[in-house]
């Protein structure tokens, strides 16, 4: 039960992700593009919104073939330690 709870506490780290896209050469509006979204739907999830399921998705999908890595490579992140390491970083 306790592992369950743990668990709970993990999640994508979006910011990650997006920035790792970025620094591959892909600026917010092409990774938009590709994944079918707005560009401010992405800056959301870069900030700390939560991507619907299918949206989500489709950008692990697009992170694993530009990183050319599999899924359980993804950047994860505690949610409690998320707004701590972004608080600073994201304005």
């Amino acid at each position: 039960m306790q592992q369950a709870a743990v668990a709970a506490e993990i999640r994508i780290d979006w910011f990650q992700v997006i920035s790792d896209l970025g620094r591959r050469g892909f600026p917010s509006q092409l990774i938009a593009d590709s994944i079918g979204v707005a560009k401010s739907t992405l800056l959301g999830w870069k900030q700390g919104a939560e991507p619907k399921h299918g949206d989500g998705e489709k950008l692990i999908a697009f992170w694993c073939r530009v990183m050319e890595r599999q899924r359980e490579a993804l950047p994860m992140v505690s949610a409690d330690a998320w707004w701590a390491y972004h608080s600073t970083r994201v304005r």
